[in-house]
């Protein structure tokens, strides 16, 4: 009977033996796996912060694009201007100025 009681207190702290290493070794891959998780997150915020920037970035460049655009139309009419001014001639080129000022203005 002893022989028995032996047997079965040896299986009984095999059994605590191998829980309490199991629960370690869970602790360590949870911890290892701890800066892993940290760097995926931060890696999503970055991938967020970038996908607003591209947005106010493609944004910018659009108004950069129309701002070129209402600059050059705007330099060709002051340019029919400067020529009329000068020498009274060029009706023509003011009037194609004008319809270009006009289309400018009303498409944008």
């Amino acid at each position: 009977m002893t022989e028995a009681w032996t047997i079965i207190l040896a299986a009984a702290s095999a059994i605590v033996l191998l829980s309490n290493a199991a629960e370690k070794i869970i602790k360590a891959v949870k911890a290892a796996k701890a800066p892993e998780e940290k760097q995926n997150a931060e890696i999503e915020e970055i991938k967020s912060r970038l996908t607003k920037v591209e947005v106010m970035l493609s944004s910018d460049d659009q108004r950069i694009k129309d701002a070129k655009e209402c600059n050059h139309v705007l330099t060709k009419g002051m340019l029919a201007l400067l020529d009329h001014g000068i020498n009274g001639n060029n009706v023509n080129q003011m009037k194609a100025a004008r319809q270009d000022v006009e289309a400018y203005l009303i498409n944008h």
